[in-house]
């Protein structure tokens, strides 16, 4: 539900400090998604703690929270605007850079080893992996599953929750292992597929960057950018290349010998009718 949608279901539980405050977030929503809750109750004229009990009677846990959720209201022209608007007498080419290096230098405060090392036991393990994301997610997903694949692993890219997914999912085993893949925007089929997986007694992983009650049983989150802003794939692709590395270091020459095994396949293509041995 939007969060004008929210103020308007909640309206009678609402103080006139909580009005003032919904009327800087309303005006410019851009304001709520990026700057403190101190800074927006100073400019409602309001005490700090108004944005925090605001959060919870429109159902948030916190202001963060419900800060994230106008984050994601936001169209493309206002973050468009924003990262033009950032670039501050740098070229916009430093200026995504800079971004791109600063939720770089985050990650490793969002995810820990712990994570990636049950990520990585988890795919170890799998007879069957499918990795399923929409709109942005879903190009990510289909270059991990393919990643994956060079592995020697048996994995499926999906970036479509429809016949697609069911195709691939109606022989999910408790042996097999559905990575989803979340960012932005709700993502209903995959919450779907990880829920059928559960049901099914796979193993399920979710990578996102935003709070996503779906189950999985091993989550990593991490941001993608700053609130307003252009949110890349670059933080999620530096996950899953790390996943991908870490196969490698620890499935006993699976990957390499896979890799391989790719490499003499490719040279086949290309000089047909040439027999190449492994290694020439």
């Amino acid at each position: 539900m939007r969060f004008e949608d929210l103020v308007a279901e909640k309206n009678d539980a609402l103080t006139p400090s909580d009005l003032k405050l919904v009327s800087v977030l309303l005006t410019d929503p851009t304001i709520g998604s990026f700057m403190p809750a101190q800074k927006v109750a100073a400019r409602a004229g309001v005490h700090p703690s108004t944005a925090s009990r605001l959060a919870r009677k429109l159902g948030f846990d916190t202001y963060s929270a419900m800060r994230e959720a106008l984050e994601f209201e936001q169209d493309a022209s206002a973050r468009v605007r924003k990262r033009v608007e950032s670039a501050a007498g740098r070229s916009l080419l430093e200026s995504v850079v800079a971004g791109e290096m600063m939720a770089l230098s985050r990650l490793m405060a969002q995810v820990s080893q712990d994570q990636i090392t049950a990520a990585t036991h988890a795919l170890r393990r799998a007879d069957r992996i499918i990795v399923i994301g929409e709109s942005h997610a879903g190009s990510l997903a289909e270059l991990f599953a393919r990643r994956l694949k060079r592995s020697g692993y048996l994995a499926t890219g999906l970036s479509h929750a429809d016949w697609q997914a069911a195709d691939e999912l109606i022989s999910l085993t408790q042996k097999d292992l559905v990575f989803g893949m979340i960012f932005r925007h709700d993502s209903p089929g995959v919450i779907r597929a990880l829920a059928l997986a559960a049901e099914r007694g796979a193993n399920t992983i979710l990578l996102t960057d935003r709070s996503v009650a779906a189950g999985a049983k091993t989550t990593i989150t991490a941001r993608r950018g700053e609130p307003g802003e252009f949110q890349s794939l670059t933080v999620p692709m530096a996950i899953c290349n790390t996943l991908v590395l870490e196969l490698s270091k620890v499935d006993r020459g699976r990957s390499m010998d896979a890799l391989s095994q790719l490499e003499t396949l490719r040279l086949s293509f290309e000089n047909p009718g040439v027999p190449r041995k492994r290694g020439t």
